[in-house]
């Protein structure tokens, strides 16, 4: 048994030396004798101290499981409670920082005593964190991480990096996804996040041993069931898979065995992870009513806790059946609530009044949509006269002009298994047609996540709509495609943003356009996915203001698209013009229109009188509905 003391001391020696020394260099600063020093050190196992050899020699590393808490306000867990900005020497705000900035508080020691950290100082506790706890890492692309791993953004500002393999979690010996927080591009991320490149060289070092560890313990659970029997192949599909068919929750399932997705009675499953398997909770049912309850952080007699998702120390999972905003016609889907806590801890869902309030926050579903889209964002939105921004990262909502925090959590409606039956019982047929999109969207191109881009026959009267449109100032231009775009989660943000802009004009209608955006050819995917960012899609001139820029004229746009391909593409955008003011190059934002300086105005124009080019700032105020794919007409040759 190794003494916490001799522990804490040598945990406190590393930190102070940057969280790794060799190990000779280690035994001389401690004092103890080469044998007590490497007894110590394998008693306590690499939880505590790894020890790495290479051609360098033998290194020993400072590990722990202490953890920052994210949330502002917290019920009592067992992480630190501290700034993370502070504790990388970057928060300017001193005593008005919502975050606490003191590492000795009494709930600090308490839990610094519990992992035997005691001793560390403000600068080894912010090392021993950096290298172990993966929240103080920059923010990580999502769009990497889903199943096509497709970023095609140029100038993406965030780690390109399993996410799972951060966390020690990734199940892939030979994951697809990069494994390498050492390569130029992670880098430069890490530097400009304020880690140097010999933390993430220790993080680097601590991960891939995590990694390594899970895929023995896997490889070891395979021997032992044997990789040939179809009990192997089904448990391992269902250990790397967090997601429920629809389909058999519903009614039955044509892949069957072959199905990707975990097959299950309901649509949801909790599991507990034995080091080697996840096992079913006893008290499904239960569990998840529990869960489902906002108010319920955790339930003491089962030792479960969801602000952590263990229990009893153990990791926790909860399986589910896609978000019902990805697949609206469909049964069974999970429904996400959304909710925020206001000043007598009461749990208040988005788009219900608190008491005594006369205006209603977004709804649920408008936010689940932004979070899935991009669950690192931060989203703006107004109720009533006071602005809000709800961070996706950190959970909490800011009102902008108070910078009054509130947490946020997202949460399941509850279904029990009896309510799955009744939906199965009388629900219809899961191919209702979504009421919730335009009529004229073909029903069959409906994407669970992102869009589809639909060609129109140029029979269409939608299609010689927006020929006409074009033709205006390209008329030496022939048309060869266009295309509508069916992005559900990007339809549903416009119209709630409409209504949002109609409250607000008094119930007058909103003044909507449909105008041009000429860009790369390799900004497109990206657009029709996350909506217009003149940040990341590039700026088309910032002469009326920093914002997206769209013109009445096809011929303005053609001039940023493409200069060397022949066939290029240019957007046609329905775009919430609003109320609009003359722009100005140092604009972020439009300009109040009230005295107060509550209200603003909607865009900003090039001319006010006989506006030509407009200025968007806010991209929930643009759809883009369509894709045109021209080329310039070959020139006749006429001989005299």
């Amino acid at each position: 048994m190794s003494d916490p003391s001799v522990c804490s001391f040598l945990t406190k020696t590393l930190c102070a030396h940057g969280g790794r020394m060799a190990l000779g260099d280690l035994q001389q600063q401690v004092g103890l004798s080469a044998q007590q020093l490497e007894e110590t050190l394998s008693a306590v196992g690499s939880q505590r101290f790894l020890v790495q050899r290479d051609g360098s020699g033998v290194w020993v590393l400072a590990v722990s499981a202490v953890r920052v808490c994210i949330f502002k306000e917290c019920g009592g867990c067992d992480r630190l409670h501290l700034c993370k900005l502070h504790l990388m020497g970057k928060c300017n705000l001193a005593r008005s920082c919502k975050y606490p900035h003191n590492i000795i508080s009494a709930e600090n020691k308490k839990v610094l005593k519990t992992h035997e950290l005691s001793g560390l100082d403000e600068n080894e506790l912010r090392v021993l964190l950096l290298q172990n706890d993966p929240s103080f890492l920059p923010d990580i692309c999502q769009l990497y991480n889903r199943k096509d791993s497709n970023c095609n953004q140029e100038n993406c500002n965030k780690l390109h990096i399993c996410r799972h393999f951060l966390k020690g979690e990734c199940r892939f010996f030979r994951c697809k996804r990069s494994h390498n927080l050492l390569d130029t591009s992670s880098l430069k991320v890490l530097e400009t996040g304020g880690i140097d490149v010999k933390i993430a060289t220790n993080m680097q070092t601590i991960c891939n041993h995590k990694h390594m560890e899970l895929s023995e313990e896997l490889k070891k659970g395979k021997d032992k069931k044997g990789d040939s029997s179809s009990k192997a192949s089904k448990d391992n599909k269902e250990d790397n898979c967090d997601q429920i068919c629809v389909f058999y929750v519903w009614k039955y399932c044509k892949h069957k065995d072959k199905c990707k997705f975990v097959h299950y009675h309901l649509p949801y499953r909790w599991q507990v992870y034995n080091g080697v398997t996840w096992n079913d909770l006893a008290m499904m049912e239960e569990v998840e009513k529990a869960y489902c309850d906002p108010q319920i952080s955790s339930i003491e007699g089962k030792n479960i806790n969801f602000q952590t998702m263990t229990c009893c120390s153990s990791p926790l999972r909860r399986l589910s059946t896609p978000s019902s905003v990805t697949k609206p016609t469909f049964a069974l889907t999970t429904q996400w609530l959304w909710y925020w806590k206001n000043n007598i801890g009461q749990w208040i869902e988005y788009g219900e009044q608190d008491e005594g309030d006369s205006v209603s926050s977004p709804s649920s579903a408008v936010i689940e949509n932004l979070y899935l889209a991009d669950p690192d964002s931060t989203m703006f939105f107004q109720a009533g006269a006071l602005k809000y921004e709800l961070n996706f990262k950190e959970m909490t909502q800011t009102n902008t002009l108070y910078r009054t925090r509130r947490r946020v959590c997202r949460r399941p409606k509850f279904v029990s298994s009896e309510d799955v039956q009744k939906i199965k019982k009388g629900q219809r047929d899961s191919s209702i047609p979504n009421q919730s999109c335009p009529e004229h969207w073909d029903k069959s191109a409906l994407p669970d996540f992102g869009y589809k881009a639909v060609e129109i026959s140029d029979t269409t009267v939608e299609y010689n709509h927006i020929k006409q449109l074009f033709h205006k100032t390209m008329k030496k231009y022939s048309i060869l495609k266009i295309k509508r775009i069916q992005n559900p989660s990007l339809w549903k943000v416009f119209q709630w943003q409409k209504e949002q802009m109609k409250r607000e004009n008094g119930g007058k209608d909103v003044n909507e356009k449909l105008l041009f955006h000429g860009t790369k050819t390799s900004f497109v995917e990206s657009i029709c996915i996350h909506n217009f960012d003149w940040r990341i899609c590039g700026s088309n001139g910032t002469v009326y203001g920093k914002g997206s820029y769209f013109a009445i004229d096809a011929s303005y746009s053609h001039s940023y698209c493409e200069v060397t391909v022949k066939n290029k593409i240019m957007f046609v955008a329905r775009v919430l013009v609003g109320d609009y003011v003359n722009g100005n190059s140092a604009y972020v934002r439009p300009p109040p229109k009230s005295v107060d300086g509550l209200r603003f105005y909607d865009s900003c124009v090039d001319n006010q009188i006989n506006p030509s080019i407009f200025v968007v700032f806010e991209k929930y105020q643009i759809y883009p509905e369509y894709t045109i794919e021209y080329t310039e007409e070959e020139k006749k040759c006429i001989i005299s």
